[in-house]
């Protein structure tokens, strides 16, 4: 079998997600032509959905010093550097293809993320509304424009951008847990509490209602607390600082209950109240 062959049968798997097989047989085609670009990329492509970012990274570098100018390998290339923690790198990738794709809302998406990281929320926030308007209705940018409120402390701001998100798509489980998350930190606790328990009513192992849940009803006071968060410590066992936020959770149903709402240890706890992942 020649090198094309491998390399056709590794870019038919890369389509099918079948990563591993696109890999192998990818690296056979570069063993006997280490000069078939569309092999490279297939290869940085398949190790970047793998999750083999850095990997990825040394594959798109190789591309890249063979074509500067490949616009998907900088488009992907941006998505790995910021996926890796470097934005200022991503955001140079960018601003590259965005000199031919002014309008491009996926480029512009990537460059709101990445100024975003960045703590330039105002500049994201220009690039992720442009963005929306070239691409109405994607609830990626929905989100990280209500980030960029967020991260200006703009709290009206930020839920005018997750109810529209729900005006366009009202079964969005994501846009319902983050519009909880908003009325939880606000002191809506019976509003919080009615989102998560809708999303669970459908979803009943869904991460962050469960928790948001917990904590809503540990706030509130009244309930079976460690039957609450035995549920949760079930669900969300995978939930980074778990464990701290349980002990919030402890110390917070020391208190009696008409003094939970207000006290320092509900808003410890509330600050752990999660938003919905957000993929690059």
């Amino acid at each position: 079998m020649n090198a094309m062959s491998f390399s056709d049968m590794g870019l038919a798997a890369l389509k099918r997600r079948q990563f591993d097989a696109a890999i192998n047989m990818l690296r056979q085609a570069l063993s006997e032509d280490m000069d078939n670009l569309d092999a490279r990329f297939g290869l940085a492509r398949a190790l970047h959905e793998k999750g083999s970012i850095v990997e990825a990274l040394g594959e798109y570098r190789t591309v890249l010093q063979s074509d500067a100018g490949h616009e998907d390998c900088l488009y992907h290339i941006a998505r790995a550097l910021l996926e890796n923690g470097d934005p200022r790198s991503a955001l140079n990738h960018v601003d590259i293809i965005l000199r031919a794709k002014p309008t491009d809302p996926n480029l512009l998406t990537l460059r709101g993320q990445a100024l975003l990281d960045l703590d330039q929320s105002e500049t994201a926030l220009s690039s992720l509304q442009t963005a929306a308007h070239h691409s109405p209705g994607s609830e990626t940018i929905h989100r990280l424009i209500a980030a960029c409120h967020r991260a200006n402390d703009d709290i009206e701001g930020e839920r005018r951008a997750v109810e529209q998100l729900l005006r366009i798509d009202p079964t969005s489980q994501t846009a319902s847990n983050d519009l909880g998350v908003i009325n939880l930190r606000e002191g809506h606790l019976i509003a919080a509490f009615e989102a998560f328990e809708q999303i669970l009513a459908q979803t009943p192992d869904h991460c962050e209602a469960t928790l948001n849940r917990a904590i809503t009803l540990t706030v509130m006071g009244g309930m079976d607390h460690q039957a609450i968060w035995a549920r949760v410590m079930e669900v969300c066992r995978d939930f980074e600082g778990l464990d701290e936020i349980r002990a919030l959770a402890d110390d917070l149903a020391k208190l009696s209950d008409d003094k939970r709402q207000d006290s320092k240890e509900a808003k410890a706890l509330i600050a752990h109240a999660a938003l919905a992942a957000a993929g690059v």
